[in-house]
């Protein structure tokens, strides 16, 4: 006789429904326990959610084992465990739920967050110490391989133009007719070959895509070389146009053709042209800035690009050669730098990934290296945890790069200057970071007041010296006394000090009882002149930099393990002296927006409401309204007679938001008001750019902007006086093309050094920190990880499309690895693209994916390390995820139950192992039991 319990289907039906099983422990009519299922923490008796937000904000803890509000006796301990984490979970659920009701104020939304913020390390706390009978909980995802999703990129021996022609194959390429020239020097095992590309020696011959790279592929076979041209082509697309209210599809009008440069790793390129212009580089942000009229919504959709205008001469006189639409996550261009390689800097501020480097907080800082082409050669980010903005940029005759700015959270790794405020205040501090040629960081240092401060302009000196200055509402450390009344203006030196770092010069204050600050910085020498505005008038000040300069001997290991003493020269202190001081006079609610030295003498731009600057000799007059203009002084500040002013606007308010001088010429942007050089706007809101003699007044060249939905507005621009030339026709970039990428981690994504996340072998072992130091690569992360795992962690980079990314595996079936988020807020996770949680390898019982280790079922929360409630995206979110996490424990507590009651939902299970085989009547009798359980369970 067989028989059947039939209240394990009872108990089944509870557990799947979350009742109660009222039943206490009783035997079966086998003689075994019945194991008991509690209420699930999902079913009745639950707080109101306006409670569970209240007991949070008042500071209630958010896990709670004692209370779990069952209290049947028998019960496992997971149930419990599981019970205190969904409540947990369930009372984030109602801060996020909250954030996103309607007429919540900035206020309330700041104290949600901090109660999420303290909930998600809460829960994540505790689960990731969990210890489960029958399972095992972890605060991140299940996973077999962890993959990176952020990679370092490879080094690619190849280059694409844009397009170059769009027509036939067989015609003749336009901008290769005339006199089309320019030099290519290979440089190979040591010895540089110089080549003249010359399609005047093509002779007869048709300047087509084809022949011009056969011609070009020529010389460099004669020369011996592996670098080689090829011909790109885009198939060109059909067109639908509308013919009376009906689609008609009409043929393309021809292909797209571009040349690819197929690079040796052994041959070194360098490009250029003999004939070169002026090139004018502009970043201009387009779009309508409120779309639906309405300023309460944030419904812009700005882009921003990058264009390349020929400004005089060449194959494209006064036109335009290229405009490149940059990442839709820029959320503004602050400048831009021509460097002397011909390549472009440009400083911006990003709100997502850039360049497929995810960044930690809100807003952070992106230093991006462009070709003359426009081709992004690299992209560096900052790495705050908060949110940072990068306000000024400098770059050196040998290509090192300085960035300055504030940030607000933590900087990891950034040397303290030293530092007064607290980065957990939500105040600004100033930081300036220091890249080489390579653009690797050198040092970062984070100088902070009580109050807010700011670097807003930074500058080289000849000597290595970095110059930085800023504004900050109270002292700073090691300062002069600060005058007063709201932000003072403040001017420090850096030197890098005998170990590499930075060495902190002197830190001088100045300005009045009224607001001040820094526009710019220019070096002469041993003189540095700071251009702001003080009190609203636009003032020049002039000091002398005495330096002491030393040498010492620095100490290094070889590979070897000798150590080696080389002597190494330094800037070890220096005295500051104030010098000249110069006002302008009134802006009148208009900005200084920079300074330059030029031919022996300084140039000072910006705009104004004032027509009567105090600087003599005026050679244009102003127009009305606000105008900009151009000043050229003498160095030293005091001799007047060098004075020259050239106002530049129409009878509407002109702005100027970037200038750039070149061999005695000004080149302005800015935002073009009514009637501008006599023409009515083209858009909504014009930009404009204009070159301008300063010594005669007159507008030598000019061009009027528009852009996305009628809105332009030029943001930064730089000029390369010989940028221009014949490469332009070829989309080739000036100067040498370099296939090489930085491997180093802090380079290639948005870590830092001092970064860290954890890892361990076994259910609540021990936790290893991995900390990321600054040369790391994925190669010597890849050897930490699997050290610190015992040699249990596969790891391994993979390679996918143009970067290599890391991944980690169990090295045995039954290796289990988790990973874990660091503390203390240096998590480097998500800027590794790493997700949090369990690597194993899996089996199959029963019909049942289970780990291979042995240890039971895995249940993954996948909770980030922080959620956002600052915005309805965000908001959104945080609800998501959360939902999801209380998924998880819904499932564990499911599969719990289901393994207490002796329940396998594996149709593979056909034999009974009490009182021999179920028969098949019964098996069916049981399945449809199953079924209807299902249906009504959902």
């Amino acid at each position: 006789m067989i028989t059947f319990d039939t209240s394990a289907l009872l108990g089944y039906y509870q557990a799947r429904t979350g009742q109660v099983n009222g039943a206490p422990t009783a035997a079966t009519s086998s003689g075994r326990s019945k194991a008991v299922v509690p209420t699930a923490p999902w079913v009745g008796g639950s707080a109101e959610p306006s409670t569970l937000v209240k007991a949070a904000l008042n500071g209630r803890k958010f896990v709670d084992e004692e209370g779990n509000a069952t209290s049947l006796k028998g019960a496992s301990g997971d149930y419990k465990k599981l019970f205190a984490t969904y409540q947990a979970l369930n009372t984030l659920s109602a801060i996020a739920a909250r954030a996103s009701e309607k007429g919540v104020s900035d206020g309330e939304i700041k104290r949600l967050q901090t109660a999420l913020t303290k909930g998600l390390s809460e829960v994540t706390s505790y689960t990731q110490n969990l210890s489960l009978d029958q399972g095992r909980l972890t605060p991140g995802s299940v996973m077999t391989t962890a993959r990176s999703t952020v990679g370092v990129p490879k080094n690619v021996f190849g280059y694409i133009t844009d397009t170059i022609y769009s027509g036939q194959s067989d015609d003749p390429v336009p901008k290769f007719q005339g006199n089309v020239s320019f030099d290519l020097a290979v440089r190979k095992f040591g010895v540089t070959t110089n080549l003249t590309m010359d399609l005047a020696e093509m002779g007869a011959t048709p300047r087509t895509m084809s022949n011009v790279v056969s011609f070009m592929n020529g010389k460099l076979k004669a020369g011996g070389f592996e670098t080689s041209f090829a011909v790109e082509r885009k198939v060109g697309e059909t067109r639908t146009v509308q013919v009376n209210g009906q689609p008609v599809t009409l043929p393309a009008t021809g292909d797209d053709f571009a040349l690819r440069v197929r690079g040796d790793s052994s041959e070194q390129l360098t490009f250029t042209a003999t004939a070169a212009t002026p090139a004018v580089y502009i970043t201009t942000a387009a779009g309508n800035p409120d779309p639906d009229k309405d300023t309460k919504t944030e419904d812009a959709v700005i882009e921003n690009t990058l264009t390349k205008y020929s400004a005089a001469g060449g194959g494209q006189a006064g036109g335009k050669v290229f405009s490149e639409t940059l990442q839709g996550t820029i959320s503004s261009v602050r400048k831009t730098v021509s460097g002397s390689d011909g390549s472009i800097y440009m400083l911006a501020d990003v709100t997502k990934d850039v360049s497929g480097q995810v960044i930690k907080g809100d807003q952070d800082v992106a230093l991006l290296k462009y070709d003359s082409a426009g081709h992004l050669l690299y992209a560096r980010s900052l790495g705050a945890t908060d949110s940072a903005s990068g306000l000024n940029l400098a770059v050196a005759s040998d290509g090192s790069v300085a960035v300055a700015g504030s940030v607000t959270g933590r900087l990891q790794g950034a040397v303290d200057g030293p530092i007064n405020s607290d980065a957990t205040s939500g105040k600004t501090d100033s930081f300036v970071t220091r890249y080489d040629a390579s653009g690797d960081e050198q040092w970062t240092v984070r100088r902070g007041a009580m109050l807010e401060d700011e670097a807003t302009a930074v500058a080289f000196g000849s000597d290595g010296i970095l110059y930085v200055g800023g504004r900050s509402k109270s002292d700073l450390p090691a300062s002069t006394t600060a005058t007063g009344g709201g932000y003072d203006s403040y001017l420090t030196a850096f030197a890098t000090d005998l170990n590499g770092g930075p060495k902190a010069l002197f830190t001088e204050k100045f300005g009045t009882t009224e607001n001040d600050s820094v526009s710019d910085i220019v070096v002469n020498g041993s003189q540095v002149v700071v251009g702001g505005k003080e009190n609203g008038n636009a003032v020049l000040r002039s000091f002398t930099v005495a330096p002491t300069v030393v040498t010492e001997n620095a100490s290094s290991m070889t590979s070897a393990g000798v150590t080696v003493t080389t002597p190494v020269t330094y800037t070890k202190a220096a005295a500051l002296t104030a010098g000249a001081v110069r006002d302008l006079g009134s802006l009148k609610g208009g900005e200084l927006v920079g300074l330059k030295i030029d031919g022996g003498q300084l140039y000072v731009g910006g705009h104004t409401s004032n027509g009567a600057l105090s600087l003599a000799n005026t050679t244009s007059g102003a127009s009305g309204g606000s105008d900009g203009f151009v000043g050229r002084l003498s160095l030293d500040l005091s001799d007047t007679s060098a004075d020259t002013l050239a106002y530049y606007g129409g009878t509407g308010d002109d702005t100027v938001t970037g200038m750039a001088i070149a061999n005695g010429s000004a080149w302005l942007v800015g935002a073009a008001g009514k009637n501008l050089e006599g023409q009515s706007t083209v858009g909504e809101k014009d930009g404009y750019v204009a070159q301008i003699d300063v010594g005669t007044g007159a507008v030598s060249w000019s061009q009027r902007l528009t852009g996305k939905d009628g809105y332009a507005m030029p943001t930064s621009i730089a000029v390369d006086q010989a940028g221009s030339s014949s490469l332009d026709a070829f989309g080739l970039p000036k100067g040498k093309m370099d296939f090489t990428q930085s491997e180093r981690l802090v380079s290639a994504t948005a870590a830092r050094a001092g970064d860290t996340f954890q890892i361990r072998t076994r259910e609540r072992g021990t936790l290893t920190t991995i900390t990321i130091d600054a040369k790391d690569t994925l190669e010597t992360l890849a050897d930490k990880i699997k050290r610190a795992s015992g040699f249990r962690a596969k790891v391994e980079t993979s390679s996918d499309g143009n970067a290599r990314k890391l991944k980690i595996s169990p090295a045995y079936a039954t290796s289990t690895i988790e990973v874990l988020a660091g503390k203390g807020g240096t998590d480097v996770l998500q800027a590794l693209g790493l997700s949090a949680g369990v690597v194993r390898s899996t089996k199959t019982e029963s019909g049942k994916t289970v780990s291979a280790d042995g240890g039971g079922p895995v249940f993954g929360l996948q909770l980030p390390p922080e959620l956002d409630l600052a915005d309805e995206a965000g908001r959104k979110n945080a609800s998501s995820v959360i939902t999801r996490a209380m998924s998880a424990v819904r499932t564990a507590y499911r599969e719990i139950a289901d393994n207490a009651l002796g329940i396998n939902n594996s149709a593979t299970n056909t034999a009974g192992k009490t009182g021999g085989t179920v028969p098949a009547y019964l098996k069916n009798q049981i399945s449809n039991y199953q079924a209807a359980l299902n249906r009504l369970t959902g």
